[in-house]
């Protein structure tokens, strides 16, 4: 008889970022999602997502690399989401502590939310939301 297979878990997306503590302390202290680890690899777990910031340095060392960061895509290749009470407050919030927004806080009826667009410290696109008031 055949033994039963666990079926695969996704364990998520990681980001390699070229500076993992300024990458880091955007997410962590800027956007204030909850993080567990310290360099070279830290998850942002907020159930049910987790994501990993990890030094794209130290993944090209471990993956035998000269290249750490491998398969430069475009910022359309990818979108990080992240739900937060208010969009208004972050944005003002975020604004104040210098980042740079592409779009100011619009509501997307078709989709309940508030949202607002920005990149993290290497280009990546994430656009923050909340639910319509």
């Amino acid at each position: 008889m055949a033994s039963a297979r666990a079926a695969p878990g996704f364990f998520g997306p990681l980001l390699l970022a070229r500076d993992f503590e300024r990458t880091l302390r955007f997410y962590r202290d800027l956007l204030s999602l909850p993080v567990e680890g310290a360099h070279p690899y830290a998850k942002c777990i907020s159930t049910p997502s987790t994501f990993s910031v990890v030094d794209g340095r130290w993944w090209g060392q471990v993956n035998g690399s000269e290249n750490p960061i491998q398969g430069e895509s475009s910022v359309a290749d990818s979108v990080l989401m992240i739900q937060v009470d208010d969009v208004r407050q972050v944005f003002e919030r975020l604004m104040g502590a210098g980042v740079v927004f592409l779009s100011v806080p619009v509501t997307k009826p078709e989709m309940g939310v508030w949202s607002v667009f920005l990149r993290d410290p290497d280009g990546r696109s994430v656009v923050l939301t909340s639910p319509l008031d």
